[in-house]
Order: C-alpha cells, then structure tokens, then sequence
C-alpha cells in the first residue's frame, strides 16, 4: 500500500505533470486541479495563446506550444518538458478533436479521418509510451487519457471520432498489464456532454446541448471542473490500486 507524506491537499508536491490540450475546456480545469494538488504542471497548447497566457498567470504553469498533429512535435514534446521542469511523473492527454462526417453525408474523407486517428490515438499513444520510459525506471508514474462516453455509445454522425475513443479504453486495458508491474497505472476518463468552454463558445448548439443534457439521469451538462476532478484523482495517491480502467463522467446518459 502507497501513502502520501505531504501535506493534505498537496498529495503531488514534488512532482510534474504534462498536460496537453491545455487550452481546452477540459484541458484548463486539469491544469487548475493538478495545480491546486501540488505538481508543477507543464500545459501544452496548439491554438487559445490567450488562453495559455490566462492559465499561466492562474495556476503558475508552464505552457509549451506544440502542434501534436505534426508526429515530429510530438517526439519532441517530452525532451522539451524535460528542459523546463523535468521528466513528467504524470501525463494527462487531454487533447483531440472531433471530425463530422457520418456514413450517410457523403462527405467521407479518408484524408481528414487518417489526421483524426493520428491526433486522436496515435498521439497520445506516442507521448505515453515515451512518458512511461522515465515512469518505468522511477517505478511510479500515473497517465491519464480524456477518452469519451461516445467510445462506449457510439456516436451518430461522428463514427471515427467515436472509433477513436474506444481505442483509447481498449490500448489502456493492454497496457496497463505491462506498467502495471513497475507501478505505472494507466486509465481512461470518458466525459459525457459538457458545458461550453470557459470563452463562450460551444462544440455543439444550444439545440444539441439541451438534447443531450435531457439524456442525463441529472438532466443537466457537466462541468469541466467535474471532469478535472476525476483526472486528478487518477493521478494521485489515492488511485494506485486502480488501473486498465474507463471511468465514465456523463451524468448517468443513457442514448
């Protein structure tokens, strides 16, 4: 059994945490919650410069700017973390993106859904197996991937991005075999619909969002906060015994 020796509420003093998508709604909350548990924090952002530069000054972190659809950023990411603050002893996949194009639009494109597996999988799939490099040889080391309840659902007009989701959960339940040893869990948060980003913009409508909220057994969207939270929780202490898992954070949705 694994305990903490720092004070409460700052159970990841000492250590580091990568976080990517940092700009996102999801993205700042983890940035927010990993701060206020300690760990020095490393965001990474494509696009929001605002943003990061807003986030910064909130919780001290660190911002990099990467283009994670590029595979030779990706690579890079790690030496870079490295340089400014140090190995991560956890990373957070919180970025990825969405791609409409359902079986009957017409509109297939084989190109655009290669580029969605890339950012969405490959990716992430590339920053953990570098990240738990470091991981294995420290025998510790917690990663966090923001999968989705449409990974389990299915998604209508969205296939591939749903696809690519439920790839995330089933590459963790491997994986977690192999880290799992070392003491290095792996596990999946799969958000159901939240609300609009901190800006103001929403992913979907207002249409859309009251459909999906009326799904909920709580009848409402989710926080980002909520599913910080669940994430943070995933990268301390208190989590060690769990791994290989997908925890879904959707309200109770039924679709």
């Amino acid at each position: 059994m694994t305990s903490s020796t720092s004070s409460p509420g700052k159970e990841l003093a000492g250590r580091t945490a990568l976080v990517t998508g940092a700009s996102g709604h999801i993205g700042g909350a983890v940035c927010h919650a990993l701060t206020a548990r300690g760990a020095t924090v490393v965001g990474v952002y494509r696009e929001g410069t605002e943003r990061a530069g807003e986030l910064r000054e909130e919780t001290g972190a660190l911002m990099l700017r990467a283009d994670l659809d590029d595979p030779m950023q990706t690579d890079e990411l790690l030496r870079r973390t490295r340089e400014t603050a140090a190995a991560p002893d956890v990373l957070v996949c919180a970025h990825g993106a969405t791609h409409r194009a359902g079986m009957l639009s017409g509109r297939h494109d084989a190109e655009a859904e290669a580029r969605l597996w890339w950012l969405n999988v490959g990716s992430v799939q590339c920053l953990a197996t570098g990240a738990a490099k470091q991981m294995l040889r420290r025998r510790h080391g917690r990663i966090v991937l923001l999968g989705s309840r449409a990974g389990a659902a299915g998604m209508p007009g969205q296939p591939g991005y749903a696809a690519t989701k439920a790839a995330l959960s089933a590459w963790a339940a491997s994986v977690a075999w192999e880290l799992g040893p070392f003491g290095v869990t792996v596990n999946v948060v799969a958000p159901g619909a939240i609300s609009a980003r901190p800006d103001g913009s929403a992913l979907y409508s207002s249409e859309e969002d009251a459909q999906a909220a009326s799904r909920t057994a709580l009848r409402r969207l989710g926080e980002p906060a909520e599913v910080a939270a669940v994430a943070a929780f995933l990268a301390g202490p208190e989590s060690s015994y769990l791994t290989g898992q997908t925890l879904y954070v959707d309200g109770g949705a039924r679709w």
